[in-house]
């Protein structure tokens, strides 16, 4: 079982290109999600710091790939969201090079795919969900902001999501509520 000590948790390079990728050993988890969906607000909840990753007031903001080193055997890696219509198409363009590069070059033992739970499940998390089954990748699902909605509002997009995916474990967090983070690292634990 991994070892989590966010003790020695820290950026170690924001990327723009695959040239910039650090050469690790560590086991990687990918975070993958919409542009606001909460990506940075759980690396600060999972690693206990307030402003390890930086949280954007507005979507988008999150245009590099950073990597995270949480110890010895574990990295968390931020992708920028997808699905913001605001970027241009040269950004676009540059966004989907990016991607293609860390999926080509990079080997995550986990894919986090954070949907927001007020949203639900889009066509871009359901092209994540698949990229994950059809290249091996152990994934999950992360209902974020559950602090947004009541517990029986939860419960219903919880039941909705497992119903179209039974075979993938469904998450909930909130950064309002630090009970959440314990379950999302006890199962990263268990698969890695």
């Amino acid at each position: 079982m991994i070892n989590w000590n966010t003790q020695d948790a820290h950026l170690i390079i924001s990327c723009a290109s695959a040239s910039q990728f650090p050469e690790t050993t560590q086991k990687e988890i990918v975070m993958v999600g919409k542009s606001n969906v909460g990506k940075s607000s759980l690396i600060n909840a999972l690693t206990n710091r307030k402003r390890l990753a930086y949280v954007g007031q507005r979507p988008g903001k999150t245009r590099l790939i950073n990597f995270y080193h949480i110890n010895d055997e574990l990295l968390l890696t931020d992708v920028p969201g997808y699905g913001f219509a605001n970027r241009s198409k040269e950004e676009q363009i540059q966004y989907g090079v990016l991607m293609d590069s860390y999926f080509q070059q990079r080997h995550p033992a986990m894919m986090l795919i954070l949907i927001d739970v007020r949203r639900g499940v889009g066509k871009d998390d359901i092209m994540m969900l698949d990229f994950a089954r059809y290249n091996g990748i152990e994934h999950a699902i992360v209902l974020t902001k559950t602090d947004k909605l009541s517990r029986n509002k939860i419960a219903n997009e919880r039941r909705a999501v497992k119903k179209e995916y039974p075979d993938v474990k469904v998450l909930e967090f909130s950064s309002l509520n630090h009970d959440t983070r314990e379950p999302i690292i006890e199962y990263m634990r268990s698969v890695l």
